[in-house]
């Protein structure tokens, strides 16, 4: 955990260390990024985590808050907790639940795997476009698998065969250089028209993950428009109802365009015997996870969510996710009773995910040691004022109680009309990171959420140490 934690320290006091030669390994950098770290620190971490204690319980009550707020604060080198409210209280954790989807996909997926899609001829003139899970389809790539079909198509003898239209009579003609209609009494001589070619028929299958269904929880209005019906086969951005009939058809475009007739002709699963014909892959599950937090992406969690039950021998369904989800948990040594994890995007009224849990969940996420895989998560998260949905556009880290925290903050939103989550970590005033989870449920309709999530801004600038002790609160005492 180490090194990642001095990493981190560093991005977040930066420039605080000279440069480093190529040569000098990754370890005695961190060794070096801590020390820089602990000298730059104005304070020892037991006064720095006692300023938190006093502090932060002084701030949380507020309004914008209100009642149902879930909190907890741990020193992420010590492994102590620091401060905790409500934080074993099942809460819905809106897309704080990302955070699952994302450290169990890189664990049980592997941050260099990469999803196939590919297309299959089971037979002359049939074409079958299978989803793999690939969630950064686009049409980049359907472009590319396209050309290297067509190319199978040809080389291989896989076209349709020439028919042979029947005979038939035109309805004028020209015969001795008079151009008359064709009648009865005198008809026009008959016509054999060319040998034409049929269109090639393309089918989709998106068998990877069963029959797409309502998410449990989900309220009515999210498909398709939240998050579509999830499927194994579907661009990027792309939101309707059906995903893969959608990439089927610019697939089908880009074979016409390569010369081939072809059209889109429903779903169909392929047979096992069906050889392959072409295959594209997609971005890394460490560039799909990093997408999925920078901007809360719904479509690519629930597809990451079902990669995992795939992975680990269940269903690709909601219910397989959800036992995936909860076994790769505990493997991590995480306790999980009285979780509910319905989703992978955290859409679902009927999550229910702790504080305590996200915190210890977050601390695994920086035990790169141990969990290699976790390498590049803490780098993934959106950046306070900087980033993503953190980013200063959307207000947060702009206040002048929080804006101090600016650039100094890692951590995932979340936001139903209720719900406002904000999990991660931050630098301490001691120079180490704190680790931080914090669920408003029900959250007060007389303020906006806005509001809410700004308020939350300011606790997490209090655990920052920036937003420190004022003549209200007075002065904390020494650690």
């Amino acid at each position: 955990m180490r090194s990642v934690i001095a990493l981190s320290t560093a991005a977040l006091v930066c420039c605080a260390t000279p440069a480093l030669a190529d040569s000098d390994s990754l370890a005695e950098r961190a060794d070096a990024a801590a020390a820089a770290a602990r000298l730059t620190a104005k304070v020892s971490s037991a006064q720095a985590n006692a300023a938190i204690a006093f502090l932060v319980p002084l701030r949380v009550s507020n309004p914008r808050i209100g009642n149902s707020f879930g909190l907890d604060v741990v020193d992420a080198s010590s492994g102590e907790p620091i401060y905790s409210r409500m934080a074993q209280t099942p809460m819905r954790p809106a897309s704080n639940m990302k955070i699952v989807t994302a450290l169990t996909a890189l664990k049980v997926l592997g941050p260099d795997t990469r999803m196939t899609t590919d297309t299959l001829v089971p037979q002359k003139g049939t074409v079958i476009l299978r989803g793999g899970g690939d969630t950064t389809l686009g049409v980049d790539e359907l472009t590319r698998l396209a050309k290297a079909t067509a190319k199978y198509l040809r080389t291989n003898a896989l076209l349709p065969d020439l028919v042979q239209p029947a005979d038939y009579r035109p309805k004028t003609c020209t015969v001795d250089g008079k151009t008359r209609k064709s009648t009865t009494k005198n008809p026009c001589p008959l016509v054999t028209p060319a040998k034409t070619r049929p269109a090639v028929k393309v089918l989709v299958d998106d068998s990877l993950y069963g029959t797409p269904k309502k998410g449990p929880g989900w309220t009515d209005s999210y498909q398709p428009y939240i998050a579509r019906p999830v499927r194994p086969l579907g661009r990027i951005g792309v939101y309707q109802w059906d995903s893969a009939q959608e990439a089927g058809g610019v697939f089908t475009s880009a074979l016409r365009a390569r010369g081939i007739k072809a059209r889109t002709a429903g779903h169909q699963d392929a047979p096992e015997s069906a050889p392959v014909a072409a295959a594209v892959t997609g971005d890394t599950v460490a560039a799909q996870v990093r997408y999925m937090l920078q901007v809360s992406e719904n479509n690519i969690a629930e597809m990451l969510y079902r990669q995992v039950a795939v992975e680990r021998g269940r269903k690709g369904t909601f219910k397989g996710g959800r036992l995936a989800a909860r076994d790769t948990l505990r493997e991590l040594g995480l306790d999980t009773t009285g979780l509910r994890l319905m989703d992978g995007s955290g859409l679902s009224r009927d999550d229910r995910l702790t504080p305590r849990l996200l915190t210890g969940l977050l601390a695994e996420g920086l035990d790169t040691e141990e969990h290699p895989e976790f390498e590049s998560f803490l780098d993934s998260l959106p950046v306070g004022g900087r980033t993503g949905t953190l980013s200063a556009s959307t207000g947060r880290f702009t206040t002048s109680p929080s804006k101090c925290a600016a650039g100094q903050v890692f951590a995932k939103t979340g936001t139903l009309f209720d719900t406002i989550g904000l999990s991660g970590y931050t630098k301490g005033e001691d120079g180490e990171l704190k680790i931080f989870s914090a669920l408003v449920n029900d959250r007060p309709q007389s303020y906006s959420p806005l509001s809410t999530r700004q308020a939350v801004d300011g606790i997490v600038a209090t655990i920052n140490g920036c937003w420190g002790p004022t003549k209200k609160t007075g002065q904390p005492p020494a650690g």
